[in-house]
């Protein structure tokens, strides 16, 4: 059973750990996020960098009001409480509402990597999703030279569940994924 009816509008949680607070991202967002799509090295693993005009339209879905609807991601910006600067983005889906299954994903700025914000901001998704959306399981995919996102996943207890082979294309080279996943304790 839901905690929260996931056809709610909107539902956004507000997240804090001991060193962030994750929120809504805000029309002041833009350059931030537009900066991360932009980056190179930040992008390696994810998609390709984005022109300005797709800068901007990327941007532009990420400020809609979350619905909570299947496939629908929903970012949070995560910000440094002490120094109030925004160090990343942590994302969820809903993948099934009927097998309350969900996914997460998250990107930290370079200047802020190495310093735990993606394990602390990860683990407090995962830990939303099982506590707030009651979610039966938490799942997460990466490239599988991505050695710093499948660390975190395994850090924040999911399990490698599956590797698969040349399922993603990133310019025009054929990539494999990791697969990670963790049911929710009884």
């Amino acid at each position: 059973m839901l905690k929260q009816p996931l056809n709610a509008s909107p539902i956004v949680p507000r997240i804090t750990t001991a060193r962030l607070e994750l929120r809504a991202v805000e029309p002041d967002d833009k350059q931030f996020i537009c900066d991360l799509e932009a980056d190179p090295e930040l992008m390696a693993h994810i998609k390709e960098v984005q022109t300005p005009a797709q800068q901007i339209e990327f941007f532009e879905g990420v400020l809609k009001l979350w619905q909570a609807t299947e496939g629908e991601w929903l970012m949070l910006i995560a910000v440094d409480k002490q120094s109030k600067q925004r160090v990343g983005c942590f994302s969820m889906r809903i993948v099934s509402a009927s097998s309350l299954c969900a996914e997460i994903g998250y990107l930290v700025s370079l200047v802020e990597q190495g310093k735990g914000y993606a394990k602390e901001g990860a683990l407090a998704i995962k830990e939303c999703l099982f506590e707030q959306f009651n979610m039966h399981r938490v799942c997460a995919y990466c490239n599988t030279d991505n050695v710093g996102s499948w660390k975190v996943m395994e850090q924040i207890g999911l399990t490698r569940e599956g590797h698969l082979t040349q399922d993603f294309r990133l310019n025009n080279i054929w990539h494999d994924t990791y697969v990670y996943g963790q049911v929710r304790k009884s």
